[in-house]
């Protein structure tokens, strides 16, 4: 049981809430209710000055926080892009994927991103980095390198002299959620905003194909667009740390509460920007 709130910055009211195997359960909520301090109490990242969390009954103060976050895999609005290349960016997901292309590739793929990866000068081999990678490049006080901690090749002329590639900032999330799905050994994943750098189209094309690859995986969805929340198994709606509504999304609709006016909000406003008569909006 976690209580929603328990962050000082929060406050103090309560609420339990249980994830279930193979559910995907959906946080919704304006600014400041309490949905992203859930999520660091559910990776251990911070503990509750009340109540418990729990998984599978154990309290996460009896787990090992390496066993637990083995089971975790979490996607945050904010990620690192780093100075490798595309493989290595996704692999970093898992050190035992790197080096593995067909498993990087899939989830890649998984993910939206693998077409135009596979499309970049040299591959999923492009460095992704402003700086230029010549052939010599090397580790000061190790040995030559052609990768982060990948040994050179014995023949340095397979090694590509190239100039950086910078990526858009929706592919940069892209590849942060293919760093999530290249662990095939997680029982929970959390998305934390994973896609707000994406079109509302794009992003529901992720969102449907995390539902196909779920592969029996819990799901946490944290998302300020409800449409890409509407096919979650439940949405609670959080207010000041508290969960206020709790249904699907047709449940929630015929409440005439806070999400159904978030949804009405949001949908009358991506009419109005299309020019299209507000008051239609498909529920």
């Amino acid at each position: 049981m976690v209580p929603l709130s328990p962050h000082p910055r929060v406050g103090t009211a309560g609420g339990d809430l249980t994830i279930r195997r193979g559910e995907t359960v959906a946080l919704v909520g304006v600014n400041g209710a309490g949905k992203s301090t859930l999520v660091t109490l559910v990776c251990g990242l911070y503990q509750p000055t009340r109540g418990t969390v729990t998984w599978d009954g154990t309290s996460l103060d009896a787990l090992a926080l390496a066993s637990l976050r083995r089971r975790i895999g979490v996607v945050f609005q904010d990620f690192m892009a780093y100075d490798m290349s595309a493989a290595d960016n996704i692999a970093v997901g898992d050190l035992n994927a790197f080096g593995d292309l067909p498993r990087l590739r899939m989830a890649a793929d998984r993910a939206g991103i693998d077409a135009a990866l596979a499309a970049l000068p040299h591959g999923y081999e492009t460095w992704l980095s402003r700086t230029h990678l010549p052939k010599t490049a090397t580790e000061p006080g190790g040995p030559t390198t052609w990768r982060r901690g990948r040994p050179a090749p014995a023949d340095r002329s397979s090694v590509p002299d190239q100039t950086g590639v910078l990526l858009s900032g929706g592919q940069w999330q892209r590849i942060a959620i293919a760093r999530a799905l290249v662990r095939d050994d997680v029982d929970l994943m959390i998305l934390d905003e994973p896609s707000s750098g994406l079109d509302p189209l794009a992003e529901r094309e992720i969102h449907v194909g995390l539902r196909e690859h779920r592969g029996g995986r819990s799901s946490l969805l944290i998302s300020h667009r409800l449409n890409t929340v509407r096919d979650a198994d439940r949405i609670l709606v959080l207010r000041d740390g508290q969960v206020i509504e709790e249904g699907d999304h047709e449940t929630l609709m015929k409440l005439h509460g806070d999400y159904a006016a978030m949804f009405l909000a949001q949908a009358d406003g991506y009419q109005l920007r299309h020019g299209q008569p507000t008051g239609t909006a498909e529920q």
